[in-house]
C-alpha cells in the first residue's frame, strides 16, 4: 500500500513537471510579427500628424487571442516617449515639425494562444527629419501670446538675427474643427512689417491644441519656419482691478474689498494675490479666491497699503499669467493725541520764528533805502570845491 501511494505521488509529480515544461515551451514558442506599412502623414495641420499601419499577414493564422497594437511616439513638449494601446490601425498626435518625429509600433497578442500573457512583436520604426530650409538664425524669436480678458489674443515675435532688410514674416494657424490652416486674420505691424497677429475670440478654441507656424519670405535666401502649439485658456490675462475699498472697524481690523475684473472670465475661475504691509516694511503676499481680505490686530494709527492682481485658477486653466497690479491704496491712519499736540506746538514755534525773522529783514531793508548816502562822485566834488574856497 505504501509502495502504491509513493508511486502515485511520483507519477503526479512527473505529470506536473511535464505540464509546466510544456507550458513553458508553448510560451517560448509563441511569437508575432510587427505591423507593416507604417506611415506618418502630414495633412497640413501644422504639426497634427496622422499615423497609419497595417496588421501583419501572419495574424490570419492566430486564433483564441486578442490583437492590439502598442504605439509609441516621442513627445518633444513633454520630453518623453508616450505609449498608446489601441485596436485601430491609425492614430493622430501632435508633433513639433521643427524637430524629429519618431514613431514605433508593435503587435500585441494576449489570450489562450499566448497562455494568458502579453506577447509583443519587434517594433516597426519610422523617423521624419525636420526641414532645414533657411538658416536657424532666420527663425523668429521671443514668440509670445496673451489672451486678453478672454476677448482677443495677441501673438508677437522678434525677427531673427540673420534676416534681410526687406524680409517679411507670415503666420498660419489651425485648430480642431478647421478644414485647413488659415493665415493671420489681422497682422500687428511695426515700420510696415509684420511683428504679430491679433485673433478675435471667434477665431479661437479653448481646451484644444491651437497650432501656429510663422514662416518668412526673402528675396535672397530661404527663412526657417517656427512651430508652436498653444492652449488659449492657459494664456488668459485678466484686466487690472480698479475698484478697491478700504474700511476700518472698531476691533483693530482693516477690510479690503474689490469687484472682479471686467471681461468674459467667469468669477469662479479667478484667484487673487494680495500684497500688503506698512510703508517701512517689506510686502507680504496672500493668495485667496474670495473678493474680500482683512488684516486684524493692527495699530490703525499706522499707514497700511494694499495692492492686488488676479489670474485663472487651477480649476479652469493651467495658467501662470497674472493681470497687472492694481494701484496701491493705503489706509491713511489717524494721529495720536500726543503726537497731534506736539506737532501743533512745533508748528506754532516755527511760524512765530518765521514772522520775527521776516519783520527784522523788512525793517532793515526799509532803513537802508531811507538813509542811503549820495554817490561817491558827488562827495568828491564837494571836497574839491571847499578846498578851492
Amino acid at each position: 500500500m505504501k509502495f502504491k501511494a509513493t508511486l502515485k505521488i511520483a507519477v503526479s509529480l512527473i505529470i506536473s513537471m511535464y505540464w509546466k515544461a510544456c507550458m513553458a515551451s508553448n510560451k517560448i514558442a509563441v511569437s508575432v510579427d510587427p505591423p507593416t506599412n507604417l506611415q506618418i502623414l502630414d495633412p497640413g495641420y501644422l504639426g497634427h500628424l496622422h499615423i497609419t499601419w497595417q496588421p501583419p499577414a501572419s495574424l490570419e493564422n492566430v486564433k483564441n487571442c486578442s490583437v492590439r497594437f502598442q504605439l509609441q511616439y516621442f513627445s518633444t513638449s513633454e520630453g518623453r516617449w508616450v505609449t498608446i494601446r489601441t485596436k485601430n490601425f491609425n492614430y493622430s498626435a501632435q508633433f513639433d515639425l521643427g524637430k524629429e518625429v519618431q514613431v514605433k509600433i508593435q503587435t500585441l497578442l494576449r489570450g489562450q494562444c499566448s497562455n494568458g500573457t502579453d506577447v509583443l512583436s519587434l517594433p516597426a520604426e519610422k523617423t521624419v527629419l525636420p526641414s532645414r530650409n533657411g538658416s536657424s538664425e532666420s527663425k523668429i524669436k521671443d514668440f509670445r501670446c496673451i489672451f486678453y480678458y478672454r476677448e482677443y489674443m495677441e501673438c508677437t515675435w522678434v525677427k531673427g538675427n540673420e534676416v534681410q532688410p526687406q524680409s517679411e514674416y507670415f503666420l498660419f494657424y489651425w485648430h480642431n474643427g478647421m478644414d485647413q490652416a488659415m493665415e493671420c486674420p489681422k497682422y500687428i505691424k511695426s515700420n510696415g512689417f509684420n511683428v504679430g497677429c491679433n485673433f478675435s475670440s471667434k477665431e479661437l478654441v479653448e481646451f484644444a491644441e491651437f497650432n501656429i507656424c510663422v514662416n518668412g519670405s526673402s528675396a535672397k535666401s530661404p527663412m526657417r519656419a517656427a512651430y508652436f502649439t498653444l492652449k488659449p485658456q492657459n494664456l488668459v490675462k485678466p484686466a487690472a482691478l480698479e475698484i478697491l475699498n478700504l474700511t476700518a472697524t472698531d476691533n483693530e481690523k482693516i477690510l479690503l474689498e474689490w469687484t472682479p475684473p471686467t471681461g468674459k472670465i467667469p468669477k469662479h475661475c479667478l484667484e487673487y494675490e494680495v500684497q500688503y504691509g506698512r510703508e517701512d516694511r517689506e510686502w507680504m503676499n496672500h493668495i485667496i479666491k474670495e473678493t474680500t481680505f482683512a488684516i486684524v490686530s493692527i495699530d490703525q494709527s499706522e499707514k497700511h497699503c494694499f495692492r492686488l492682481r488676479s489670474r485663472m485658477n487651477m480649476f479652469c486653466a493651467d495658467s501662470e499669467v497674472w493681470s497687472d497690479w492694481s494701484n496701491i491704496q493705503c489706509f491713511p491712519g489717524v494721529m495720536k493725541e500726543k503726537d497731534t499736540a506736539s506737532e501743533a506746538v512745533l508748528f506754532s514755534v516755527l511760524a512765530a520764528t518765521t514772522i520775527v525773522l521776516f519783520t527784522v529783514f523788512l525793517c532793515l531793508l526799509i532803513r537802508k533805502r531811507m538813509f542811503k548816502p549820495k554817490g561817491i562822485k558827488d562827495i568828491s566834488l564837494l571836497g574839491v570845491e571847499s578846498s578851492q574856497n
